[in-house]
């Protein structure tokens, strides 16, 4: 391709699709952070500049000599701002492929002048919300012209170089400088970033939306498509036809699940105080695998709030999870259940840590722990004596929406599980074997019932006293599961059988009577699980004969 080393700012010269010395252009940005920098290259070069109100304002201030859009337009901004650069005298010198003869031939014709360069960015609708700002506030801040400026620079990169980050404003005045402008395969890469940014900006509009914005009753309609279309009859439609989301990428973490992995931490730019936004407070930084460890555990703990929780770790996988009077008690109750596995483990609590929690985690190696809040003096003693540990303060609860997995050619999308379910109440569960259980005993199996649903399926778990004592997880069979879950029981606490006199919870029906004969031989006194298998009966008649109470939910907590 043949590359220009000069061009005159009018439509008369015909121009290729390689480089392009940068001669006039439009400058329109809400942020002004680093005009500076392309003031300077603006002034030594004599470049023309196009800019819009406030720009222009600031670019003056910096000593460069500015055209107002509204002295092209011919046509005042109005409408509070809504309209000042939505025009054809700007979108033509934007959009006029410069290669084209009939397209320079036109601008001649209109009087209009192209434009070599576009540098915009969009009102921070984002920062609006999160803010809380009102919504008339928030809707004020939907940018109308400057995605338009930057889609249309973006379609014209064979002529045009679209700016829309401050991070590229010193390649800018680079090539303002040097006179050599862009390559086309940097407009390219520069086009590219620029749909990025209009995309990312359109979802944080979708996602506010579809968050305040619900479906009336008056549109809800039922679905004349065949059994396989969207169900449009869904409340509120919480399964959306188009699912629009975007991340903004935080960091490059080390690697991913393993060294070969490439990984990076993404934010919701819509969310503030979870888990992806903790303040680290001490220790190394977070790796792919201390998220995602860190994540299961304090989803954990908060499925049992208001009461205090603590949760240990491992794999994805809780190796421990209890109750206590204080952090500290359901903390060693936590540990107890399976002390080998908690070595290098996640920590999670749902209330502050306290001295006396700090002092039971010391002895203990574990790569993170992540809590609400801290005790000054155990901050303190966690920082001096374990340096290595992360610590994390998160300062709101998991915020429950749809779930994304991703599969070859496409995802799945659901709403996250909950213990909101009608089953999830023992007072909706029903007997099918032995004595109602006393409240000691319901409370345990509650306490079951309820830590199962952050358990790899097949899920078989033994509590007692309102902590887990044994854990069978993640097996492709159930009775595997069940004899995991009695020998982690009875193995790992110094030869005493915790599953003699504890309770169990399954979290999906016992196919055949082997699964609960395994526990019930182990010593289990009640039993709860979904029911709904064809040999429920056979279940049923396996927990009477050995009158061991068993009550059915009618509801499942698989979790793959």
């Amino acid at each position: 391709m043949q590359q220009i080393h000069a061009q005159e700012s009018s439509a008369d010269v015909l121009i290729t699709t390689g480089k392009r010395s940068i001669k006039r252009v439009l400058v329109s940005v809400f942020c002004k952070e680093g005009l500076e920098t392309l003031a300077d290259a603006f002034k030594k070069c004599g470049t023309q500049v196009v800019s819009t109100g406030s720009t222009a304002a600031k670019l003056q201030e910096l000593g460069v000599k500015v055209t107002e859009v509204s002295d092209i337009t011919g046509f005042p901004e109005s409408l509070d701002g809504r309209v000042k650069t939505l025009d054809p005298h700007i979108h033509a010198g934007i959009l006029a492929d410069m290669s084209n003869p009939d397209h320079v031939k036109q601008l001649k014709e209109l009087n209009i002048e192209p434009f070599d360069a576009v540098v915009v960015n969009l009102y921070p609708f984002v920062n609006t919300v999160m803010s809380g700002g009102s919504e008339a506030q928030i809707i004020e801040k939907i940018d109308i012209g400057g995605p338009s400026m930057v889609r249309a620079a973006a379609k014209n990169h064979k002529s045009v170089a679209v700016i829309t980050d401050h991070a590229d404003y010193n390649i800018l005045a680079q090539r303002v400088l040097s006179g050599e402008g862009f390559s086309l395969e940097e407009r390219e890469y520069l086009a590219h970033k620029a749909f990025e940014h209009t995309a990312s900006y359109d979802a944080a509009i979708c996602q506010w939306t579809s968050e305040v914005w619900s479906i009336p009753e008056s549109m809800k309609t039922k679905s004349e498509e065949d059994a396989n279309s969207v169900d449009k009859t869904s409340e509120d439609l919480i399964i959306p036809t188009d699912y629009t989301r975007t991340w903004k990428l935080n960091r490059k973490l080390r690697y991913g699940e393993n060294p070969h992995q490439q990984a990076g931490l993404y934010l919701d730019p819509l969310h503030k105080g979870g888990l992806a936004q903790a303040e680290l407070l001490g220790g190394k930084p977070m790796s792919y695998n201390n998220y995602v460890d860190a994540d299961a555990a304090w989803r954990a703990v908060w499925d049992f709030a208001p009461q205090i929780a603590v949760a240990v770790c491992k794999h994805n996988n809780p190796c421990g999870l209890a109750i206590g009077a204080t952090a500290a008690i359901a903390h060693k109750k936590a540990h107890a259940c399976d002390p080998v596995s908690a070595y290098g483990g996640v920590i999670a609590c749902n209330s502050t840590v306290t001295l006396e929690m700090a002092e039971s985690v010391r002895p203990i190696f574990t790569e993170v722990i992540v809590a609400p809040d801290y005790e000054p003096e155990a901050l303190e003693l966690l920082r001096t004596k374990k340096k290595n540990l992360r610590i994390l303060k998160v300062a709101n609860p998991p915020v429950l929406g749809l779930q994304v997995h991703p599969i070859d050619g496409g995802a799945l999308v659901q709403s996250a599980d909950k213990i909101d379910d009608f089953g999830d109440n023992p007072q909706n569960w029903t007997l099918v074997s032995g004595e109602a259980a006393d409240t000691d005993t319901l409370r345990d199996l509650e306490f079951a019932w309820r830590s199962l649903r952050c358990v790899k399926s097949n899920a078989i778990l033994l509590a007692h006293d309102n902590a887990t004592v044994g854990i069978g997880m993640g097996q492709v069979n159930r009775v595997d599961s069940c004899h995991l879950a009695v020998e982690r029981a009875n193995t790992l606490a110094d030869g005493v059988e915790r599953a003699r006199g504890a309770v169990a919870a399954s979290d999906a029906f016992f196919p055949f009577a082997d699964g609960p004969q395994i526990l019930i031989d182990a010593g289990v006194r009640a039993i709860v699980q979904p029911g709904g298998s064809i040999r429920d009966e056979e279940v049923f008649e396996a927990a009477r004969a050995a009158g061991v109470t068993m009550y059915t939910t009618g509801t499942r907590h698989f979790f793959h």
